[in-house]
């Protein structure tokens, strides 16, 4: 029985950001690197406000007939989010899930609301801003200052146009209907939980609320950012693959 490995990426980007790791697997996977909604090549339409159940509305159909504990799932941030969510709602579905700093951030919303301040605040800058405003808003919080105005131009042109999903990335990730003990009691696979060292202080705190509960967890810390899967690709991509592979044993 073939198993397929389902990888989510994350916001404003698309599904070739995991080219390297799919090349890496598909000779032993069936590897699915779609598009979320708003990015890449997909243009459906999403409703607003939007929920985390709308995403994966359209993802659920790839895994159709697919046997239980077959399919590996990994994501990063808004991936990463996503991912937990389809993991709490059909956990007998998935062998492992693996994560890069999920953005659950309605876990902040009890665990530590003025670090979840700081989240809707970002989010509410960016509505008031133009949007190449915003884009290098986003950009650079999670990558740095000055890291959008030195993309190319044609990346910067492409990250403005696909920036106002980001409003409702931030609308699913904040509504989302489940608690800490919800992600605790129904995700029973081996779970990896990787964080960024360098990276912002939501997506650090929300990785250490999940790595407290999931039952059953390898959770490492790595010296790099949020961006870690497309920024040092090479350290974070070995890291997954190894976890995968142990699967096998």
């Amino acid at each position: 029985m073939q198993q397929t490995v389902l990888m989510l990426h994350s916001s404003l980007s698309s599904g070739r950001q995991w080219q390297s790791l799919k090349q890496a697997l598909k000779t032993q996977y069936q590897v699915l690197t779609p598009d979320l909604l708003g990015y890449g090549h997909n243009s459906l339409s999403y409703p607003r406000p939007m929920q985390l159940a709308d995403e994966a509305r359209q993802l659920w159909p790839l895994l159709a007939g697919k046997a239980a504990g077959s399919v590996i799932l990994l994501g990063h941030s808004f991936g990463g989010a996503l991912a937990l969510h389809m993991a709490r709602v059909r956990p007998e579905l998935f062998k492992a899930l693996l994560v890069f700093e999920p953005v659950a951030f309605h876990l902040l919303k009890t665990a530590d609301i003025v670090v979840y301040q700081q989240v809707q605040q970002l989010s509410q800058q960016m509505l008031s801003l133009s949007p190449a405003q915003a884009a290098a808003l986003f950009i650079d919080y999670w990558q740095g200052e000055g890291y959008f105005k030195a993309l190319p131009g044609i990346m910067q042109q492409k990250l403005t146009s696909q920036v106002g999903k980001v409003a409702a990335d931030f609308e699913a990730l904040s509504a989302e209907p489940a608690r800490l003990t919800d992600y605790a009691s129904s995700i029973r696979c081996p779970v990896l939980l990787l964080s960024g060292e360098q990276s912002q202080l939501p997506a650090q705190r929300v990785a250490r609320l999940l790595a407290e509960v999931l039952p059953d967890l390898v959770f490492r810390q790595l010296k790099t950012g949020h961006m870690g899967p497309v920024t040092d690709a090479e350290l974070v991509n070995a890291i997954l693959l190894e976890f995968i592979q142990c699967l096998k044993a």
